[in-house]
């Protein structure tokens, strides 16, 4: 796979990551169009761990599901989504209470731009 992500500190550029292997819960998006955002460059040029060195950017995004994971009902291999920056495990019970972004602990949801993979 290829994708545009940080090569160091300061430096971006066209990576080769493994391709991703899809879980059960999941669904692998080709991207079609990507927004980059503040938490981009902060990933980028403000780095804060070695565990940004060789990340893919631009975590929103609209794309086609190219798989599906055997638990997944609500999407299709062809379906046109949005990806957008919050991406909460949405089975976790704090999903319902209207703060999906803290679904799990405060900001688990924006692990795309924060967590190591």
């Amino acid at each position: 796979m290829k994708g545009f992500g940080v090569l160091e500190k300061g430096k971006v550029g066209w990576l080769e990551k493994a391709d991703y292997v899809c879980g059960p819960d999941d669904a692998i998006v080709r991207p079609l169009a990507l927004s980059p955002c503040s938490s981009d460059v902060h990933s980028a040029y403000e780095m804060e761990g070695p565990h940004l060195i060789n990340r893919i950017l631009g975590h929103e995004s609209v794309g086609e599901v190219i798989e599906v994971g055997s638990n997944v009902k609500d999407f299709k291999v062809g379906d046109r989504v949005a990806i957008p920056c919050t991406t909460p495990t949405w089975k976790h019970p704090d999903i319902q209470d209207g703060t999906h972004q803290d679904a799990g602990g405060m900001f688990s949801a924006i692990n795309f731009s924060s967590y190591e993979d």
